[in-house]
């Protein structure tokens, strides 16, 4: 008799919590928000595009592959999947701003992706959809300037929204005739970009009564077909023939995933206007000096690549490292609103599983360890802010369908100069996983 049973009752409720999650995601600004000044630059902060197993280990995904973690970095890993997987993160951000002589903190809690990989042939080709943030900004901070002709002034800037990246992805493994455990994958995630962001600058005279306020508003909604190349080869370079456990193999994996620089659509509407402050009515407009509304643009967008290599075996160890480099001194927008510089980082990470088939809890608990170094897009006189942190993550096994990776990121950004902001910052990152066998027909109850 067929057996349809628990496991896929439990994949087809996942599917339905995920639709779910789409819809609400659709109709909800649910996505992280970097609430720093330097979020105003460029299209903001560019968010991780490596999951929540990746991120535990600092960020190493190029050569990453796993039979039950989606990592979206690389597609070409969707290949090692052996059975059909749900993912949901959330996490939970934390920062600290600091000047040079004040202190601010924010935080604040969000979905941060979803996924699901569907595997009709197992460790051989999978198919991959999601949907994730990609940048973000979020502001608001005064300048309290002195003008020797026109007085005492205040800018006040502030801005908000969020793009996102709604993709599908496969893979395909090219198994070696000779032995069938040295493979190369080849995949491939096509996206579609889109969101909306909103920058505001009002200039008030506090001092003087006679002066009205001004005002500029701007939105870009943005819109983009995007993708992202993927290859992986994996190489069996240690095997005990004397000792048939399969966790004393030892792989070699290198991978590399690049993206070229795309042009995005971009509608821009921007306004300046004049108002005043009324007591008991608020904010009074006075008039409109230059209006702009959906104004067809373009941006240039950096292309984006990686690097890395992975030692060891999933069921075991596996240590590795790897590079990343996007060009953004060649970005370009309608609101040359930034100077950026090209960024980069390298990160290394470890993990290890003490005996996965083991009665002992926590002889089965996946251990991660990780770091990075690097330099952001966004500059200050000219020199590039650093990016530098540290990870740890941990891999909960329920049974032999659902695993729960949470990971702690905590890390710096800023630069030499004393006079400018400094970011210390934590995240604390939650991702389902759930697993099980589908497409694949059971015989027997």
């Amino acid at each position: 008799m067929k057996k349809t049973g628990y496991g896929l009752r439990i994949v087809q409720q996942g599917v339905i919590g995920v639709v779910g999650f789409f819809m609400m995601a659709s109709s909800l600004n649910v996505f992280s928000q970097a609430a720093s000044p330097y979020s105003r630059y460029g299209l903001g902060y560019v968010r991780s595009n490596v999951f929540s197993a990746n991120l535990g280990m600092g960020g190493v995904a190029a050569a990453y592959t796993s039979a039950l973690n989606i990592n979206y970095a690389n597609p070409a890993s969707y290949a090692s999947l052996t059975r059909t997987t749900i993912e949901a993160g959330v996490n939970y951000d934390g920062l600290s701003i600091k000047t040079k002589d004040s202190v601010y903190r924010a935080d604040n809690g969000n979905l941060n992706h979803i996924a699901v990989a569907f595997v009709p042939k197992p460790d051989k080709w999978a198919i991959t959809v999601g949907l994730l943030p990609y940048t973000n900004i979020n502001y608001n901070f005064i300048q309290q300037v002195n003008d020797s002709s026109l007085g005492s002034f205040r800018n006040l800037y502030s801005g908000k929204g969020s793009m996102y990246q709604v993709f599908a992805g496969g893979a395909y493994k090219i198994k070696s005739r000779i032995n069938e455990r040295d493979n190369f994958s080849i995949g491939l995630n096509l996206g579609y970009v889109f969101g909306k962001l909103d920058y505001q600058k009002v200039i008030t005279f506090p001092d003087s009564v006679q002066a009205y306020s001004t005002r500029n508003n701007t939105s870009m909604n943005v819109s983009s077909f995007s993708y992202t190349v993927g290859l992986q080869y994996r190489r069996r370079i240690f095997h005990n023939l004397d000792n048939p456990d399969e966790r004393t193999d030892i792989f070699m994996t290198i991978g590399a995933y690049g993206s070229g620089g795309i042009k995005m659509n971009a509608k821009l509407t921007n306004y300046w206007d004049r108002f005043d402050v009324v007591s008991g009515l608020g904010l009074v407009p006075v008039d409109t000096q230059t209006a702009v509304f959906n104004q067809k643009n373009k941006l240039n967008m950096p292309f984006n690549i990686g690097t890395g290599v992975m030692f060891g075996n999933e069921r075991f160890w596996m240590l590795g490292a790897d590079f990343s480099y996007s060009n953004w001194s060649k970005y370009t927008s309608p609101l040359n609103n930034a100077n950026l510089n090209d960024s980069w980082k390298v990160s290394f990470g470890f993990q290890i599983t003490p005996k996965y088939d083991d009665r002992k809890y926590f002889n089965k608990v996946q251990y991660r360890l990780g770091g990075y170094v690097g330099k952001s897009q966004f500059a200050y006189k000219g020199e590039s802010l650093s990016e530098n942190g540290g990870t740890i993550g941990f891999g909960f096994p329920f049974k032999s369908v659902a695993h729960l990776n949470v990971t702690g990121d905590f890390g710096t950004r800023g630069v030499s100069d004393q006079n400018a902001i400094r970011e210390n910052f934590y995240r604390v990152t939650f991702g389902f996983v759930l697993n099980d066998i589908w497409f694949i027909k059971r015989k027997f109850d």
